[in-house]
């Protein structure tokens, strides 16, 4: 009788051990195949429609600002990624590389053979249109300009340099006035706006949206990272914000005031609001009655801009 007991507790210590590994296979397994599918699908894009075709736009933009025009594009054993590399500045290469629909961009730049690396990440780019690529583009560049500056000020001061400009080429009013493709319009929507309260726009969205959502929802959101893109603000930005002021920094930072800017707080608000359940609705309803906008005044707005997107919107 001992040895069958023995036995039904070795049977019972085997089929534990078996779920457990079935449950690790199956969690592996509801992990790795949308990525595995994701992969899948780049291949196949990429294969018609090669990385240098498919961003061909943004690439040129970024070569255009970051080597005035001269780099090269290198394309690699992995048709995910190409160089772009100008010879006459040896010292920079910039790489791109395609993922599951994501983008990264990583610049290395030497100055006095210290490196500096800037790496960002874009995600929703597997359909990026012309506006999108060129407004990637011109934020990268903007970013990668300022952390090249930065690094020459640092490496030339510890070298005990008097000026510490380096061999760089970047016009910043080269991202800032192109209107041809309406980014510089978009952008001047929002010039009457502090970049405190461009920050709390972000961080309305997020409240708003988080009403019925989770943060990593907010996070994901397919039109976040336009939105960042156009009040020109890191996400970074407004988690600093968000977690030392919450809602009341919103409400600090967006108070009426004369001006009105109730229509562009819609605008940005918009993309975020379909599918609006109550307590999304009711949740922007409060916090714009705290920042002094009435819900009658709220609700007229918002509608003028339903009937005039109503007007343009193709039948």
């Amino acid at each position: 009788m001992k040895n069958i007991a023995n036995f039904a507790v070795l049977i019972r210590s085997i089929m534990t051990i078996t779920l457990v590994v079935l449950l690790i296979i199956t969690l592996a397994a509801l992990i790795f195949l949308p990525f595995s599918k994701a992969l899948m699908k780049d291949r196949q894009e990429l294969e018609s429609n090669p990385m240098e075709q498919k961003f061909n736009i943004l690439i040129s933009r970024i070569n255009k600002l970051l080597m005035g025009g001269a780099g090269e594009v290198i394309k690699t054993s992995d048709p995910r990624q190409v160089n772009l590399f100008d010879e006459n500045h040896a010292n920079m290469i910039i790489r791109f590389y395609y993922s599951t629909g994501s983008l990264s961009i990583e610049l290395k730049y030497k100055y006095y053979q210290v490196e500096l690396v800037k790496k960002m990440q874009f995600d929703d780019m597997r359909h990026a249109e012309s506006f999108r690529q060129t407004d990637v583009a011109n934020h990268f560049a903007e970013e990668a300009h300022a952390a090249i500056i930065d690094h020459q000020a640092k490496v030339g001061s510890q070298m005990g340099m008097k000026n510490s400009v380096g061999d760089f080429i970047f016009s910043k009013s080269e991202t800032e006035s192109d209107d041809s493709d309406g980014i510089g319009m978009i952008r001047k929507m929002y010039d009457d706006f502090s970049h405190q309260q461009k920050v709390a726009l972000v961080n309305l969205v997020r409240q708003v949206y988080s009403a019925d959502n989770t943060e990593t929802t907010f996070r994901n959101h397919p039109m976040l990272s336009n939105t960042l893109l156009s009040l020109q603000v890191n996400l970074s930005e407004a988690d600093s914000a968000w977690a030392s002021s919450g809602r009341q920094g919103i409400i600090s930072a967006l108070q009426k005031d004369e001006d009105g800017k109730l229509t562009i707080i819609l605008t940005v608000i918009f993309p975020f609001l379909q599918g609006m359940t109550e307590r999304r609705a009711e949740a922007f309803m409060e916090i714009m009655s705290a920042c002094g906008y009435p819900e009658d005044e709220v609700n007229n707005e918002a509608e003028k801009m339903i009937l005039m997107m109503q007007m343009f919107s193709p039948s």
